[in-house]
């Protein structure tokens, strides 16, 4: 015969397990909530680097040679500071472009991807600022240069070129 106490522990013991799951997905939730919180304040500083740069260049135009036209800034130019904290300005933005990248569609993957390559060919500063860290990261194959085509073809998909 079975005694009301046992009917109240399966009940109880019942109970306790749908509030464990109830829990355990209440905790699920907040995680993922808390990882889209995560990846759109990355976002959002990513833009807000984008956003300086914009301001930095539309404040002093005259710079815009430098990353856009293939000028190389002389090393007695008045600005040359200001051209080599932008450089190193956009190197932390590129670097934030890639640690964002898996959280990016195919197509604006690749639209990053053609920003950065296009910024590295357009602008000897930021090629100046890169290539050392190219070279550390892919070195010398075959005696050529990190950024030669024949090396830079071996980089794989993440390759500046």
């Amino acid at each position: 015969m079975v005694q009301w106490t046992d009917t109240t522990e399966a009940l109880a013991a019942v109970v306790a397990s749908g509030a464990a799951v109830v829990g355990l997905a209440v905790v699920i939730v907040k995680l993922r909530h808390l990882a889209e919180g995560m990846k759109s304040a990355a976002r959002r500083a990513t833009y807000d680097i984008g956003v300086q740069i914009k301001l930095v260049l539309i404040e002093h135009p005259q710079l815009r040679p430098f990353f856009f036209d293939d000028v190389p800034a002389p090393h007695d130019h008045p600005d040359r500071s200001r051209i080599a904290s932008l450089t190193e300005l956009y190197c932390i933005y590129f670097q934030e472009l890639v640690e964002q990248s898996h959280h990016l569609t195919p197509g604006n993957r690749a639209a990053w991807r053609a920003l950065v390559r296009s910024m590295y060919r357009s602008s000897p500063s930021i090629r100046g600022q890169l290539e050392p860290a190219l070279f550390l990261v892919f070195g010398r194959v075959a005696g050529h240069r990190p950024d030669s085509p024949e090396r830079m073809s071996q980089a794989g998909p993440y390759s500046i070129r």
